[in-house]
């Protein structure tokens, strides 16, 4: 298994919305992802098994502030390293755009993925009541330094 990882493309939209589909209860449209592209703040990083698409993680540069949008990695990848070598790219990517620290919003029962921010050393800093859907608060995390 040779797992690449690149900057998104247009022709990356229909399988990257694919992924989101099957990883998220709360998506976002494929019009978001395209639009992403025209997003001078927002770059996306996809991980690819052998031309397809397993995962892809995306944040958008904010003054120099990353905020990490999503996350996403297909099930039966996961547990291999994928969404840590997303997060490592994304964070480099973010250094060299200037940014100076991470945030981002989790589900608080994400117990996998607050375990993975936790070790690339993510913070909790605070929750948003209700944040997913109105049902599911989202815990909100910031890593200080992306050196």
């Amino acid at each position: 298994m040779t797992i690449n990882y690149r900057i998104m493309t247009a022709q990356d939209i229909p399988d990257i919305f694919s992924v989101d589909r099957m990883c998220f209860e709360h998506n976002w449209t494929l019009e978001s992802y395209e639009c992403e592209l025209n997003n001078m703040l927002a770059t996306y990083i996809v991980a690819e098994d052998n031309d397809q698409i397993i995962g892809f993680g995306g944040f958008w540069a904010i003054i120099d502030e990353a905020q990490i949008t999503n996350i996403g990695v297909l099930e039966s990848y996961r547990g291999r390293g994928v969404a840590q070598k997303i997060l490592n790219e994304m964070i480099k990517l973010a250094g060299v755009k200037g940014c100076l620290a991470m945030t981002l919003e989790v589900r608080v029962d994400n117990k996998a993925a607050i375990a993975l921010y936790e070790a690339n050393g993510f913070e909790k800093a605070g929750v948003r009541k209700n944040y997913y859907d109105n049902k599911t608060d989202g815990l909100i995390m910031w890593r200080y330094q992306l050196e």
